[in-house]
């Protein structure tokens, strides 16, 4: 029972002590005067007592909707903030004397009204190949016609260091309410801004980028607006692409030269480029951009050819290869017959075999230079 009643003694003494302390301040000289437009605001505190180097303070401002408190800088009593998201929140000033050690504090709650229905619809491509091109829609905002004529959109860009230095967990994390307090949105970071509701844009570069989107109602001059984070090209991940049309090949060579190459079926979202790699000459000689193509070979020997399919729906490619062998080459044409002895002589086909035996004047020469025929006989 001493004991208890001791504690009891002890902590009276202690709430004396504090009262002591708190009297010892006299804050009746403080004053926080507030003032905004529309979502942007600023309170300014004030007082004799502030002259007095043992006593410092400290802004914050604590959202409701995220249970987060931040710290707002001040220069000389003035803090600002701008309040990007429609919400309760209530900012919070303490007043301490370090050398008296006592302290008070001041509140100030402020409530964030949002146009109804306000929100930004962002479209990426779905091509990995324009993946820096995007469709954006602000919406209507509710009750209000859609022909209204009051109503104006914008979306501004901006991208720089502030961001590009930031982890990827920061970033991801970011509220509004820090892009608004710790980011000055310098003109260096400007990208641009558009001034319709629907519009499709495309970034110049990939990486980080912040917008704003604005509904401005220049009838009655009142605004709200929002930020969204952006990461270009990033988030679009290589779509897969069907393959299974693709093909490769040609029919008899006639004359044995000449070759008809045919790449697949057809399909609208693919196109082919074709290399011709000559092995006896070690050098590429032709290129073909169809799906189907003619090839005239002007030497035998071994050919490769390469094809490179693009599918522009998908954003993808890939490449694949066939070979050729060419066994012989006709020759274009005739000038001259041999009319001198020996008078017999052997005739073969264009495959090297054997076909008859002719007097001179029997000669019959067939020609080959363009797929057609020709006779010629000579006495």
């Amino acid at each position: 029972m001493k004991n208890k009643m001791k504690k009891i003694v002890m902590l009276l003494m202690l709430l004396v002590s504090l009262a002591s302390a708190n009297a010892k301040c006299d804050w009746s000289s403080l004053k926080l005067q507030q003032a905004n437009d529309r979502n942007y605001y600023q309170w300014k505190v004030s007082g004799k007592v502030l002259d007095d180097t043992c006593v410092n303070w400290m802004f914050m401002i604590y959202d409701f909707q995220t249970k987060k408190t931040d710290t707002l800088r001040d220069n000389r009593g003035l803090a600002q903030v701008q309040f990007n998201v429609k919400g309760k929140y209530k900012m919070y000033l303490k007043v301490w004397d370090k050398c008296k050690k006592c302290d008070t504090a001041l509140y100030r709650e402020v409530n964030i009204v949002q146009f109804p229905g306000a929100k930004v619809t962002i479209t990426p491509s779905v091509n990995a190949l324009s993946c820096k091109k995007y469709k954006f829609e602000l919406s209507y905002i509710k009750g209000l016609s859609v022909k209204d004529t009051c109503m104006d959109y914008y979306l501004v860009f901006y991208a720089g260091p502030w961001m590009d230095k930031m982890s990827q967990g920061k970033w991801d994390s970011l509220t509004d309410y820090q892009i608004g307090t710790e980011y000055d949105f310098p003109d260096a970071d400007y990208l641009g801004y558009t001034d319709t509701r629907i519009v499709d844009y495309t970034f110049k570069n990939s990486g980080r980028v912040l917008m704003i989107a604005q509904w401005w109602n220049k009838c009655v001059g009142q605004d709200t607006f929002m930020f969204r984070k952006l990461d270009v090209c990033k988030t679009i991940t290589k779509p897969k692409c069907d393959w299974s049309k693709l093909g490769f090949g040609y029919g008899k060579p006639i004359p044995c030269n000449v070759y008809k190459f045919e790449l697949g079926s057809i399909d609208s979202c693919i196109t082919y480029t074709s290399y011709i790699y000559n092995y006896k000459t070690q050098k590429w000689t032709d290129t073909f951009t169809a799906r189907t193509f003619t090839k005239v070979f002007t030497d035998t020997g071994k050919y490769k050819v390469y094809v490179v399919a693009r599918n522009k729906c998908g954003g993808c490619d890939t490449s694949y290869y066939n070979f050729v062998t060419v066994t012989c080459n006709p020759t274009s044409g005739v000038d001259e017959i041999i009319k001198e002895e020996p008078k017999l002589i052997r005739m073969y086909d264009m495959m090297g075999r054997p076909v008859y035996n002719a007097r001179e004047n029997e000669i019959t020469i067939y020609l080959y230079s363009d797929g057609s025929t020709r006779k010629i006989i000579k006495k």
